[in-house]
């Protein structure tokens, strides 16, 4: 186990070194001079020549590359161009609402999906309808559901705000959003589980014995559904914790993903980069967390970590 957990953290280290290199090469891809964007547009060139001096833009690459990397070493993701505050500071005050829409639409998924994978793998034969629906789910834009939804219960119905707020009320259409479209696949994989599990040799046994189908259901089938639950869990609350940028554009939610998108338009390379960088950090980091709690779970991935 221990050294599982090495070899994961060395490759998440290397995961973020890579994003971390990738983002300064992004910085000489997107168009503008920074420093143009940081002293604004009537800047004299003397003016210009100091900001780059101040800011090491005048420094060769390895140089800037050396810097660059120190200061995300120790927490310093550089300074806004455009609100001339720390990146660092402003991610962190928007990472709470991000946490709180993913927390939403995980739940909505996990349930939705995790009910319905159960209806579908305990018949007999598998659903037409409900494959339909996975197909039909998948199909779907996110931003185009999420436009539909405005429109009907928002617009039309005046069943939910338009959005632009972080009340429970505001909740409730991007939670649903973000999470329908992650349905099908826990639709998809704890029906092949519980199929599977029905048709395992222990489950055999047990109605063997005369055990009751609850008791069965509920210590063996469920049990063998966890595993891949909670790894799909894991990374899919890491994906929407970094940022789902289309869901909180389309809902005016005040989130990681509205702060990027922010960024983007505005040229604020800093404010990008950082958003980036800590996207990976917490798609790393929620990774490995599923992954050694899928380990102390099912004592079949123990045994698979083990060899």
């Amino acid at each position: 186990m221990a050294r599982y957990l090495t070899l994961r953290v060395l490759l998440g280290a290397v995961t973020i070194a890579g994003v971390v290199l990738l983002t300064f090469a992004l910085q000489f891809m997107v168009p503008g001079d920074p420093a143009r964007r940081i002293a604004g547009p009537r800047a004299t060139p003397a003016v210009l020549e100091v900001v780059r001096a101040n800011n090491h833009l005048d420094d060769p690459v390895p140089v800037q590359l050396f810097h660059y990397v120190q200061s995300v070493a120790q927490g310093d993701l550089g300074i806004s161009y455009i609100r001339r505050r720390p990146v660092t500071d402003m991610i962190m005050e928007r990472l709470p609402t991000t946490a709180l829409l993913a927390l939403a639409g995980l739940f909505v998924e996990v349930l939705i999906g995790t009910s319905l994978g159960l209806w579908d793998g305990l018949r007999k034969k598998r659903s037409r309808s409900l494959a339909a629906l996975n197909v039909g789910l998948l199909s779907v834009p996110t931003y185009s559901l999420g436009f539909l939804f405005l429109i009907v219960f928002a617009y039309r119905l005046d069943w939910a705000p338009l959005g632009g707020g972080t009340s429970a009320s505001a909740l409730v259409l991007p939670a649903l959003t973000l999470g329908l479209f992650g349905v099908p696949y826990y639709t998809v994989v704890v029906s092949e589980a519980t199929r599977n599990a029905l048709a395992s040799p222990y489950v055999r046994t047990a109605v063997a014995k005369g055990l009751p189908r609850r008791l069965i259901l509920r210590r063996h089938v469920l049990r063998n559904c966890i595993s891949p639950v909670i790894t799909l869990a894991g990374l899919d609350f890491a994906i929407f914790l970094s940022g789902v940028v289309f869901v909180e554009s389309v809902f005016s939610w005040p989130g990681v993903g509205q702060l990027q998108e922010d960024s983007f338009r505005e040229l604020d390379r800093p404010l990008l980069m950082g958003t980036v960088i800590v996207g990976a950090v917490v798609v790393v980091v929620f990774n490995l967390v599923a992954d050694v709690v899928r380990v102390f779970v099912d004592p079949r991935a123990r045994n698979e970590e083990a060899t």
